[in-house]
């Protein structure tokens, strides 16, 4: 792939330096000129940036994201979707538990969770997984857990009576805006048990910080305190060796994506309420300022 990419320089070389122009950088590459198609009208004309050349760039970023974010044989790279496993379990565990006074559970993340959650849910193996679930989900996609039941009941039914669904929808790809069930862990059924679907979710969640630590072979700062954690986690080849990146590293993708997600949930509240962020020494000028045209006034008076 390097002279697909070499030969985009001229549309890139402002915020890619010569070495960053290649395969490593697929995803941000594609980012910049997605963008840059929708929003820029001062692209260089030369090369041309064509829908085929767009549509090589997300190609060969899907296939780069979705390896970074799931490998069957290294658990580690999903660490983002396990931990968006033990959320979403928690949150219907809320509605239950609630007796359905807590109705909705919302949560904001990275695509890398999505994709993460699709290998582990072995939704990548569906004859739909093409166009749904082995590429970047688009803007604006949405994974919804429904609790139901199919049971008459006056009151809030009995657990054995709940089940689960699972439904998708890749942002604005499908015009039509519907969201579409897919059986989750290899089913056949897009139905589940609550008991089922909370044992398939509980196989790969990473919900509490002695698992987390666990997970990432941590055994320093907050680690020190949870235990000895195994050096390894057990995969599909029963090696304690591999390739890849490193346990420490992936633990330290998941924080941030977990990161994000706090501070993306915190910037909504504040445009919602309308509230700003100022730093201290503004508002103790602003305070000093009026209490001296205030003292000023009533002399003045």
């Amino acid at each position: 792939t390097d002279d697909f990419y070499t030969s985009l320089t001229p549309l890139i070389n402002a915020t890619f330096s010569d070495d960053e122009i290649n395969y490593k950088n697929a995803y941000a590459i594609f980012d910049l000129l997605n963008v840059a198609s929708i929003h820029n009208e001062s692209l260089p004309a030369s090369p041309p940036l064509t829908d085929s050349i767009l549509s090589q760039l997300q190609t060969l970023a899907n296939h780069q994201e979705l390896n970074l974010a799931y490998n069957s044989t290294d658990p580690i790279r999903a660490i983002a979707g396990s931990t968006l496993a033990a959320q979403v379990v928690r949150g219907l565990e809320n509605t239950i538990k609630s007796q359905g006074k807590s109705k909705i559970t919302i949560e904001f993340g990275a695509y890398a969770s999505f994709l993460s959650f699709f290998g582990l849910a072995d939704l990548l193996t569906l004859p739909e997984s093409n166009d749904s679930f082995m590429g970047i989900p688009d803007y604006a996609s949405t994974m919804t857990f429904e609790l139901f039941t199919t049971a008459d009941a006056s009151s809030f039914p009995a657990v054995q009576d709940l089940q689960v669904r699972f439904l998708f929808h890749n942002g604005t790809i499908d015009e039509n805006g519907t969201l579409n069930a897919y059986p989750l862990f290899g089913q056949s059924s897009t139905e589940l048990s609550w008991t089922k679907f909370r044992e398939g979710m509980n196989r790969f969640a990473v919900s509490g910080p002695e698992q987390w630590c666990e997970a990432c072979g941590n055994s320093t700062g907050v680690c020190a305190n949870v235990g000895s954690p195994s050096p390894t986690v057990n995969n599909a080849t029963g090696s304690g060796s591999r390739s890849g990146i490193s346990q420490a590293v992936a633990g330290i993708i998941g924080a941030l994506i977990t990161l994000a997600v706090v501070l993306g949930v915190q910037v909504a509240v504040m445009l919602v309420a309308g509230l700003r962020v100022v730093r201290k020494k503004r508002v103790a000028n602003r305070e000093m300022d009026e209490s001296g045209a205030g003292a000023a006034n009533e002399r003045k008076s």
